[in-house]
């Protein structure tokens, strides 16, 4: 089980990553040097039923228009989810409602956040990729012009054991590859008309929702300004709501090397390459900023 060891006095406390499924019998072993080992088995005691609250709070992109070669989504629980159980309770269907295999990377080691809320599932590279076998072979996970949907099972239970509210269904739409790389100089700023107006940054297509936020801040001087940032109109506009008030000056929009848009493209760098095209073999991600200015404090 994972987790982490810290010495409280004279014992060892164990803290898991991911809280055990109630009901779960368990065993610790504490093999201590020229002694005997010491065993002791807790758990297992059931959990009364109780009404699901659980339920999927978001999945991202969040629009219904999905690039051909989307690389990854987002799936957001409004509680810590059961881990290792996933691909038994996510799937894609197409127009005629038969499910789809090989579309995911399946690994066992499921990609959660550290409070086990947001799982990252990976659409298979090799297939998305154009020139390597699994894509000549099979062809894109999805293809452009048809219409499927994403399910997520509502059997699927959550840290404490309890079933999900209700089924999620996702339509989706798909249109054509994205394979340029991010270009910021195509970005719209709108600054700020006043103190604690938000500065609004249009990005003209859907970033990776989890990178952006990461990666793309405001700075002055050199310093990060804290400022509570939103994703809006499908991950297309992001919103930087200053926790202190504008002041007069010179500002830095930077964006980090690690910015991805939702096909895997970065800044100077496509995630599909023509192998064929020295230019784009030769491209490296590289980071970027924007500068704008505020004109006195405003009124």
């Amino acid at each position: 089980m994972l987790g982490a060891y810290a010495r409280d006095g004279d014992a060892v406390a164990f803290t898991p990553r991911f809280a055990p499924a109630p009901g779960l019998r368990l065993r610790a072993v504490y093999r201590p040097p020229g002694a005997d080992v010491v065993t002791a088995r807790f758990g297992g005691v059931p959990v009364p039923p109780r009404a699901p609250t659980t339920r999927v709070l978001s999945v991202t992109p969040s629009a219904e228009i999905w690039p051909e070669n989307i690389l990854k989504l987002y799936i957001t629980f409004s509680a810590p989810m059961r881990i290792g159980v996933a691909w038994d309770n996510i799937r894609i269907k197409d127009a005629n409602g038969a499910v789809l295999g090989g579309l995911f990377v399946e690994i066992d080691q499921e990609l959660w956040d550290t409070e086990g809320r947001r799982l990252t599932v990976l659409f298979d590279p090799g297939r998305i990729k154009r020139g390597l076998v699994d894509n000549i072979n099979e062809g894109p996970p999805l293809v452009a012009g048809e219409r499927y949907s994403l399910e997520i099972d509502a059997f699927w239970r959550d840290a404490a054991g309890g079933l999900l509210a209700r089924p999620f269904v996702k339509p989706i739409l798909v249109e054509a590859p994205l394979r340029a790389p991010i270009d910021p100089g195509a970005w719209r700023l709108t600054t700020p008309a006043r103190p604690t107006d938000p500065l609004i940054v249009d990005l003209g297509r859907s970033l990776d929702a989890a990178l952006a936020l990461r990666a793309i801040t405001v700075r002055k001087d050199g310093a990060i300004l804290s400022c509570e940032a939103e994703l809006e109109r499908n991950e297309t506009r992001l919103v930087f709501n200053p926790t202190r008030p504008w002041t007069a000056g010179r500002y830095t929009l930077k964006a980090e090397d690690i910015l991805e848009d939702v096909a895997g493209n970065r800044i100077g760098r496509p995630f599909d390459i023509d192998a064929n095209d020295p230019v784009q073999r030769g491209a490296t991600a590289q980071a970027a900023e924007l500068t704008f200015e505020i004109q006195g404090d405003a009124p």
